[in-house]
């Protein structure tokens, strides 16, 4: 099966299953994607969730998405996925309506976001989703602390302030999977503190392919044991005072 070469041109629906062939009944999916995508441009007036233009919205939004499902599933993981800070529910939703036997957790601090995703959510039926209107420090001391098997987080801080609202909600021996740009290295060198307080270790960094994006990689890291007690810190303080 030949694979769709990004190159000059946008990348469509009819694309996707041809990119990630591992992902079953396609079918099923690309429609609940599509789906999800014309809910956001129905509440765009609204609530905006995006600034990625409709031409660049399957590739930026959902094959990128799915390109960190795929790289995460490929490193190995077991158990329920969360998404912190998923706006319009880039990745998290994503990974949902790819596979519908994973239950997922969508945190996100806005309230105007939180309800559009909820809606979406009834809007598709997807039982297997839940939104969380709060923010990550308080998450990180409810229910989903130390429990998920996977957690990402999409374009929401600088890595040694993101470990702190990723790290708490991953279950001892998970994977934390986190996209990055041109700043990894940098970001890499600058987290290494938050990487030892939190006790995640550094397991490998993925790119992207390039027909999906030519600068993204995805850093994995694996929890090594529960979050110690006192973090994550009070809300606010991660992004004033960063490990």
């Amino acid at each position: 099966m030949s694979v769709p070469n990004a190159g000059g041109r946008a990348l469509t629906w009819e694309d996707l299953p041809e990119l990630f062939p591992a992902f079953a009944v396609p079918g099923r999916w690309v429609e609940l994607l599509m789906r999800h995508a014309a809910l956001l441009a129905a509440a765009a007036d609204r609530i905006r969730v995006t600034a990625v233009g409709e031409d660049d919205m399957v590739k930026r939004h959902y094959a990128e998405s799915l390109e960190i499902l795929r790289i995460a599933s490929e490193a190995g993981w077991d158990g329920e996925a969360c998404d912190v800070g998923s706006g319009g529910g880039f990745p998290g939703l994503v990974f949902a309506a790819v596979r519908p036997d994973l239950s997922v957790h969508l945190v996100e601090p806005l309230q105007k976001r939180a309800k559009l995703l909820e809606r979406v959510v009834t809007e598709l039926g997807m039982s297997n989703v839940h939104v969380y209107a709060v923010r990550a420090e308080d998450a990180g001391h409810g229910p989903l602390r130390n429990r998920c098997g996977l957690v990402t987080a999409r374009a929401v801080a600088a890595l040694r302030e993101l470990l702190e609202y990723t790290a708490p909600l991953a279950a001892p021996g998970a994977l934390v999977a986190i996209p990055k740009g041109s700043a990894l290295d940098e970001e890499i060198d600058g987290a290494g503190r938050a990487m030892d307080t939190l006790g995640v270790m550094a397991e490998g960094r993925v790119a992207m392919r390039r027909n999906v994006s030519e600068h993204i990689e995805v850093l994995l890291l694996r929890k090594q044991g529960p979050t110690p007690p006192g973090y994550p810190r009070r809300a606010g303080v991660p992004a004033k005072r960063p490990l």
